[in-house]
């Protein structure tokens, strides 16, 4: 259990520090990150993943799941498909700022669920 948390945590901070990366570095010391579609699809559904072994395991409830399932089925999944067929299936493609905002939201939701 603590180990699922540990991973749900890792998502949100390392999505959250690409999200917001670079904001206050002189632009000398910048690096820049770029997240593709296949690395935001790979994190979107570690996130679900983890939440439904973390139903499993009991340690969170049947709703909360459920408001998880309901953001990654109707917020997540149609951007994610859009995207991709924007992109025509090249999952190599960075990611706009919109999608790493809802991959970031989804990981945040599973922590801030796994943490109560």
């Amino acid at each position: 259990m603590k180990s699922f948390r540990l991973i749900i945590l890792a998502l949100a901070l390392g999505l959250g520090s690409v999200v917001h990366q670079g904001c206050s570095t002189p632009p000398s010391e910048r690096v820049t990150v770029y997240q593709t579609l296949q690395v935001l699809g790979g994190t979107a559904k570690a996130s679900m993943d983890a939440s439904t072994q973390l139903l499993k395991q009991g340690s969170i409830t049947v709703p909360q799941w459920q408001k998880i399932a309901a953001f990654y089925d109707t917020k997540w999944q149609p951007a994610y498909g859009l995207a991709v067929a924007s992109a025509r299936s090249d999952l190599s493609t960075v990611a706009s700022p919109d999608l790493m905002a809802l991959a970031a939201e989804l990981s945040a939701l599973v922590s801030q669920l796994t943490t109560h």
